[in-house]
């Protein structure tokens, strides 16, 4: 019987301990973190409760390695010692994905890309489920407002005939081998997580390994003209955003194979969004074909729960208007092109709060954009003064994003939005993205109530 052993008890750390003890397989879950530190706590709760064996404040120098198969928090670098003691001493490691691939009895649908990953996850989600499928949520999606779990949560549970719709990233792909889903997606690459990778090729190449075990009976799903993105020589492919047929966004109406569909009365912002549809679109036909439930088409369901679509949390989320100034949280932008994009899609002047911790990626693009363009800037957080000297020294600068919103309201008139687009890391005031989103919502709910 293998032995497991989990480095970092995060969500999907103690989904892989769960779905150990399950089937009787020796388990045990180690972190580096003093119990007093621990970023999520009720976690070390849950793994104690199910009788599990948690070693906390362990020395990655001296553990003894006593596991046949060592599973990683997507967290922990590649280049961390105790990976590299593992691998040399001929130990296999895998990420949680991996493992969850291997229980799972479900296709898998995964999704990866730099920007718009979550939306287009839940958007295939929800496509499947309005056609009568029993699509589940999962994967590295957080914070969706909808039902989520990890992937081998899904997978532990899931029967054949449902589909595992996986929102996967390049974190989660570094440590692959057999992960083989049955469609895979990439909405774009464009550089970020440059504090993890040494290049943005790196980068890019590890996002491109989600088609690395593709056969000629797979899908892939990617977009027209990605210069990065190189389309696969053995599944199937359809790309969006390319005329005539396959995906071709407008301003009043997209198409998804040959299918003209109107999108005058979405609820969503931007050009990106209908790409996002498109996309999701594009995926749920595949996996129907796949599964061998093909109805040939966009099923008209799936069109009308995707045009009732308003958004996820913290990704252009609405919050509301005082005054005709519209407010927007998009806590989950952390990057630069997703700042720029963000902008973009509202169609008016916007008040962008900006900052948090940069990971290493260049703000030039966006500064070349803001110099032609009559939106507003207002930095806040730790690289707040090292952004302002790439976007401009007359720039305001504030210790936190409640003092930049609050200069925002000052300025902002009838017409314009606020919005949260940070384009950095969360963590040098708030918990995760998700926090800041929340406590950005919490700002904008008491202005918005006057």
């Amino acid at each position: 019987m293998r032995r497991y052993l989990v480095h970092g008890l995060g969500r999907s750390g103690l989904a892989v301990a769960k779905a150990c003890v399950k089937r009787g397989w020796p388990v045990r879950i180690v972190d580096e973190a003093l119990e007093s530190r621990l970023s999520k706590p009720e976690l070390l709760e849950e793994a104690r409760a199910m009788g599990a064996t948690v070693q906390l404040a362990f020395d990655p120098a001296t553990d003894n390695l006593d596991c046949d198969v060592l599973v990683v928090n997507p967290a922990i670098p590649r280049t961390h010692p105790f990976l590299l003691r593992a691998v040399a001493a001929g130990i296999e490691v895998i990420g949680e994905i991996e493992f969850a691939y291997n229980i799972a009895q479900a296709p898998i649908v995964a999704i990866t890309g730099t920007n718009g990953k979550s939306t287009t996850t839940v958007m295939t989600y929800l496509a499947l489920k309005a056609i009568g499928e029993s699509p589940i949520l999962c994967g590295n999606i957080f914070g969706s407002g909808y039902p989520e779990m990890t992937l081998t949560e899904a997978a532990d549970q899931a029967e054949s005939a449902n589909i595992l719709v996986a929102e996967v990233s390049s974190f989660q792909l570094e440590w692959i081998r057999d992960f083989h889903p049955a469609v895979a997606g990439i909405t774009n690459i464009s550089p970020d997580h440059l504090d993890r990778y040494d290049s943005f090729e790196e980068y890019a190449a590890t996002k491109l390994g989600i088609f690395m075990n593709l056969s000629d009976q797979d899908f892939a799903v990617l977009p027209a003209g990605d210069p990065v993105i190189a389309i696969p020589s053995h599944p199937k492919s359809y790309i969006f955003g390319e005329a005539p047929a396959d995906a071709v966004t407008g301003p009043d109406s997209i198409v998804v194979l040959g299918q003209e569909i109107s999108t005058k009365e979405w609820k969503v912002y931007g050009g990106h969004n209908y790409r996002n549809a498109a996309m999701a679109f594009l995926l749920a036909v595949s996996i129907l074909e796949k599964v061998g439930r093909s109805q040939g088409e966009v099923p008209p369901a799936a069109i009308e729960a995707l045009a009732n679509f308003r958004g996820l949390q913290h990704r252009m989320q609405w919050l509301g208007e005082r005054h005709a100034v519209e407010v927007i949280n998009n806590s989950m932008c952390t990057n630069p092109a997703a700042v720029l994009r963000s902008a973009e899609s509202v169609g008016k002047t916007a008040h962008l709060l900006v900052g948090g911790v940069n990971k290493q990626l260049d703000f030039a693009p966006l500064a070349e954009f803001l110099a032609t363009s009559p939106h507003r800037v207002y930095l806040f957080g730790t690289d707040a003064g090292s952004i302002r000297e790439t976007l401009g020294a007359d720039l305001p600068v504030f210790n936190t994003m409640a003092e930049a919103f609050i200069a925002a309201t000052q300025s902002a008139v009838s017409g314009e939005v606020i919005m949260l687009a940070p384009g950095c890391a969360s963590t040098d005031q708030f918990r995760d993205f998700r926090d800041r989103g929340n406590v950005f919502t919490a700002l904008a709910e008491e202005w918005l109530k006057g």
